[in-house]
């Protein structure tokens, strides 16, 4: 019965690295099995899902796949014990272990192919590195990130597209849209699910307009991360897409207003503006969001910078700073008293 591998895959989810629930019936966390990417901690490519009524899992790193009573007695066995009496209690037996599960038709392309909805058209910037890598040459991308110390191991989201003219074949209502063919930072948004729901196209230099967003699915709101996050843990918001590369468990609003967080479902949420007290609109929402019981950031007066990511350049430690500024109801309302300039 499904309610009894859902309720034993709850109970045996601490014991996966990176765990995410993705839909009601689809988990996600790195392969207890293979350990997934030995270089890349956030790589993830276990999958628990539903296949008619019983439970199974998939690794696509190392191919192994098996029953989710499997996976968990090699997992728990004690724990496997209890779950095999509660299924027999129940009436029902398990399927064999080692069964080969039937992946035909169980995932859409979007939500497993993500990359090849976009690797036709563009270049992931950790690939690019790699290259550049081998061959003692520079790339632009790659200069660009390290040039704003985005982590390496946050890399693989980010993506080089030459011809920002080709991106119609993505969305075709942008073929006249977007003329030119210049190069730019693409920077993928992704539903819980892993389907690719819109991109925004970063300049590199000094064009006045910075961000170009791309809408695939006009229904999706234009959060970045909401693949990554995990409920385990607070869900911090921040404005910009590459300012929540450098937080732990981060999604950004982007061209999303923060009214439309709600919508999400997080459990208690860190607001966190950028640190513009003289900005009325920036006031505006931080304020609203205080008002609403939310936990938000309040910037000390020795911050200066703008944003997160100028606070890494500046080589502050960010995560710290959220930790000791972080306030609430009565508390966030004198700070932002005291903090506001407008």
């Amino acid at each position: 019965m499904l309610h009894i591998d859902l309720k034993y895959i709850m109970m045996v989810s601490h014991r996966f690295d990176r765990f995410k629930r993705k839909d009601d019936y689809l988990f996600n966390f790195r392969c207890p099995i293979c350990g997934d990417s030995s270089t890349k901690k956030s790589k993830a490519r276990g999958y628990l899902y539903k296949k008619k009524n019983d439970m199974f899992y998939k690794c696509h790193n190392c191919g192994a796949g098996k029953t989710f009573g499997g996976l968990l007695e090699g997992t728990d066995p004690m724990l496997h014990k209890q779950y095999v009496l509660e299924r027999y209690k129940a009436g029902v037996t398990a399927p064999r272990a080692n069964t080969e599960p039937d992946f035909s038709g169980m995932f859409s392309q979007p939500e497993f192919g993500r990359e090849s909805l976009i690797d036709q058209l563009m270049d992931r910037v950790d690939k690019i590195y790699e290259q550049c890598e081998l061959s003692d040459s520079n790339h632009i991308a790659v200069d660009y990130c390290k040039k704003r110390k985005i982590p390496k191991e946050k890399w693989d989201r980010l993506y080089h597209i030459e011809d920002i003219s080709k991106i119609h074949q993505l969305a075709p209502k942008y073929k006249d849209r977007i003329t030119t063919n210049e190069p730019r930072l693409a920077i993928p948004f992704f539903s819980r699910t892993g389907k690719l729901t819109g991109l925004t196209l970063r300049d590199y230099g000094n064009n006045p307009l910075r961000y170009i967003m791309v809408k695939i699915n006009e229904e999706s709101p234009t959060i970045f991360g909401l693949d990554c996050i995990s409920n385990d843990t607070p869900v911090k918001i921040v404005e910009g897409p590459l300012d929540s590369l450098f937080l732990d468990n981060c999604i950004a609003a982007a061209g999303s207003s923060f009214n439309k967080i709600q919508d999400l479902g997080l459990d208690n949420p860190i607001i966190i503006v950028d640190n513009e007290p003289r900005n009325k609109a920036i006031c505006k929402i931080l304020h609203n969001k205080i008002k609403e019981g939310h936990r938000v950031v309040i910037w000390p007066d020795s911050v200066t910078e703008k944003d997160i990511n100028d606070m890494v350049i500046g080589n502050l430690d960010v995560e710290e700073i959220i930790n000791y500024n972080t306030f609430q109801n009565l508390e966030a309302e004198l700070k932002f008293r005291t903090w506001r300039k407008c």
